[in-house]
């Protein structure tokens, strides 16, 4: 029933057609293939014309603090999974079906200081044939794949695929278990690289280009890693558990305002029945608190942009039980600050039957 998700600590766009420029501070990654080939006529010359194979190949670099994965690490209990997700900003020429794919880079790198728009250009970081900064004939990337310019990364190990249809959401949400793993048995953290595959970038005439949200954005749709967890528990002790639709629930402890690093908070549940069964007792009938069935579960809603920055799952968002009441936690410091958040509840009945709750409980993240 845990969600912890980091924010990168580094990335940058790597670009074959200028091949040493850097654009660490961009508020874009750019995963692209853009490219063309030009046919040259000369009036003079043995040789009339000329095809010239041109390639524009564009692929992100994202790094993690080794501190938050370790911290990952010393929370993460059981089966877990982890996902890299990117936003897309916009794209062009979109095929009605493609993928990503995703590896763990070997090399360390600099993320540097540069822009896209800079003028003269920036080399202080990495960029596509560089890992830290540039110097001719210096610092190259080393067994880099590339097409028709040398660099542009290099990585270890098999990658991690995701595939697109005419009608999936283009956001990237990627299976990034296997690398998070290597990562926690001691291989090098040296962040992602996120590409197309070779066949596309190989060819002269690929055209495609997605366009990510960076950690630069000024959107709330950075890159996060999101790691999950089961550490649910469901121990009812003496509470009923609610059986009908006919029910009313609220968040007991909602604090309302947290701080980005208040951690984790564990958010109680007050369920009753709302017509409860007459009873000759001397306390209130409309106060005895129940437990929600097991198959219960909590997500996370912005206010204003309205997506669920934590969707439902009946894998990780479980809601949990004790002898008190029903129970779930949130990691605080993996929501952007300044920014008011929901709380959702999805109750699934035995008879099938699926009810979500909204009831207006709202907190907010302050620095």
């Amino acid at each position: 029933m845990s969600v912890y998700k980091i924010f990168p600590s580094a990335d940058a766009t790597l670009y074959s057609r200028f091949a040493n420029q850097n654009t660490g501070l961009d508020e874009i990654l750019e995963v692209s293939a853009k490219n063309n080939v030009e046919t040259i006529q000369y009036t003079i010359g043995e040789d009339p014309t000329q095809t010239i194979y041109n390639d524009d190949l564009r692929r992100a670099l994202i790094q993690f603090s080794a501190n938050d994965i370790a911290t990952i690490k010393s929370f993460a209990t059981g089966s877990w999974q982890a996902g890299l997700k990117l936003y897309l900003a916009n794209a062009e020429n979109l095929a009605t079906t493609y993928s990503i794919q995703i590896a763990q880079v070997s090399s360390s790198w600099n993320m540097g200081t540069g822009k896209f728009t800079d003028y003269p250009i920036t080399i202080n970081g990495a960029s596509w044939y560089n890992p830290l900064s540039y110097v001719s004939g210096s610092n190259q990337w080393s067994n880099a794949s590339y097409f028709l310019t040398p660099g542009g990364g290099n990585w270890t190990g098999s990658f991690a695929t995701q595939s697109f249809g005419y009608k999936d959401s283009k956001d990237i949400n990627a299976d990034v278990t296997s690398i998070v793993n290597r990562w926690f048995s001691g291989s090098i953290n040296n962040g992602f690289i996120v590409k197309h595959p070779q066949a596309v970038e190989n060819s002269s005439s690929s055209f495609i280009a997605l366009n990510f949200f960076s950690v630069d954005t000024h959107t709330i749709y950075p890159p996060t890693l999101e790691m999950r967890w089961d550490d649910s528990s469901y121990v009812t002790g003496s509470l009923s558990v609610l059986n009908t639709s006919d029910f009313v629930v609220s968040i007991q402890n909602n604090a309302g305002i947290f701080k980005a690093d208040t951690g984790k908070y564990k958010f109680r549940v007050n369920s009753r029945d709302k017509y409860p069964a007459r009873q000759f007792v001397t306390s209130s009938i409309y106060t005895v608190n129940k437990a929600l069935p097991q198959t219960s579960y909590w997500a996370i809603q912005d206010v204003k942009s309205e997506d669920l920055v934590i969707d439902f799952d009946t894998t990780y968002t479980k809601i949990s039980c004790d002898a008190t009441s029903s129970f779930f936690t949130v990691y605080m410091s993996g929501l952007e600050p300044e920014r008011y958040y929901k709380l959702l509840i999805k109750v699934v009945l035995s008879t099938g039957e699926s009810i979500d709750i909204d009831n207006g409980s709202i907190f907010k993240i302050i620095r």
